[in-house]
């Protein structure tokens, strides 16, 4: 597996389940390695080469710009968890030829959402989170501003909190003869440029 990642084999795009755990650990690494670049200059500069300890002071101050900044980064992944795997194995079961994304985290101006799938099929973008307490009226604003902004017309947003209606809806869709639409995967593709 460390083999796989090293290789860039193992590597998850955005929209693909495992995507949150998966960054989880990346950016846990890459924090840890600014922090330990920051952490050693501070050492030379008071502890091992006192003589040149203003040049190191400046790298210290230098590289604690982007140890907080993937502190940050770390943070922000940590909030959020890869979905449940029984959301994933249904949606695979039933989805057919319809367009599917996960683990996506949309962030309004107001607050982050956890959206564990989203489905495209023929104009209807529909989505579900089992985030406790999510605001779906919002998520939905939030999208349609953010899709008409780019020239998507004529689509249908729909946030479900319900699985099992969720599940029922694109068990339709998929047994529905739709014909594929380019737009379908140019809208997931938006997303996967929209979500962190």
């Amino acid at each position: 597996m460390i083999k796989k990642f090293i290789n860039g084999e193992g590597k998850l795009k955005r929209g693909e389940y495992g995507y949150l755990n998966s960054k989880h650990m990346a950016a846990a690494v890459r924090a840890g390695i600014f922090l330990m670049i920051t952490l050693i200059f501070v050492l030379c500069a008071r502890v091992f080469l006192k003589e040149h300890a203003p040049v190191f002071i400046v790298l210290a101050v230098i590289s604690a710009i982007p140890s907080a900044m993937s502190v940050v980064n770390l943070v922000m992944y940590l909030r959020f968890k890869t979905g449940d795997k029984k959301v994933y194995d249904d949606v695979e079961k039933c989805k057919g030829r319809l367009k599917v994304i996960y683990d996506c985290v949309l962030t309004t101006t107001e607050k982050s959402y956890f959206v564990n799938v989203f489905v495209s099929a023929n104009k209807n973008l529909l989505g579900y989170s089992d985030e406790q307490g999510v605001n779906s009226a919002a998520v939905e604003k939030h999208l349609n501003y953010m899709i008409k902004k780019q020239g998507f017309n004529g689509w249908t947003v729909k946030l479900f909190t319900d699985y099992d209606k969720f599940i029922e809806r694109i068990s339709y869709l998929s047994q529905k003869e739709l014909k594929e639409l380019g737009s379908d995967m140019t809208m997931l593709d938006f997303i996967r440029e929209i979500i962190l």
